[in-house]
């Protein structure tokens, strides 16, 4: 689904014909840095307070409530509860993976390291999301899969590899 309102933001026409304003990217750099410190301090609450399903529960409330509470302050529309019934079941998927996410990261992060941890989330996200661009999955736009995005993600494996390598050269 294009978003077509992104162009009430654009204000050269530069912007209205690059498709993401550079707030966009800042924000997601910004946010992938603080993603990249929760399964860390996950791991510390589960080897301070008795292991990672508690952790995962702490870590999971939290957001709960955060999103509750973002929820109450800017949500312009009440919820539908009539239609939740009626939502296919793979939108279940997306706290299904969210859950997975958090207590499988306190057990991985650990023995990988944060880094090894996250090229290769990174790299299971990028052929996920190529595929699923491809395809059109779950309403979104088809986009094709062009050599730019298979060589964008060749080079993530080959990041991958060298990241590995290293880490058997270091031992």
């Amino acid at each position: 689904m294009k978003d077509s309102s992104l162009d009430e933001y654009a204000t050269t026409d530069t912007e209205r014909h690059f498709p993401m304003p550079a707030i966009y990217l800042l924000i997601a750099f910004g946010l992938g840095a603080l993603v990249s410190m929760q399964p860390a301090i996950n791991a510390q609450i589960a080897a301070r307070l008795g292991g990672p399903l508690f952790a995962a529960v702490c870590s999971i409330t939290i957001s709960l409530v955060m999103v509750t509470a973002a929820w109450a302050t800017f949500g312009r529309v009440g919820p539908q509860w009539s239609k939740l019934l009626t939502l296919p079941w793979w939108t279940l998927i997306g706290g299904a993976a969210g859950a997975l996410f958090v207590l499988i990261a306190l057990v991985i992060v650990p023995k990988l390291g944060v880094a090894m941890f996250f090229v290769c989330v990174v790299l299971g996200q990028l052929l996920g999301a190529a595929y699923l661009d491809h395809i059109g999955a779950f309403g979104m736009e088809m986009r094709t899969l062009s050599w730019s995005r298979v060589l964008g993600i060749a080079l993530v494996i080959v990041g991958v590899a060298v990241t590995q390598v290293g880490s058997w050269l270091e031992a």
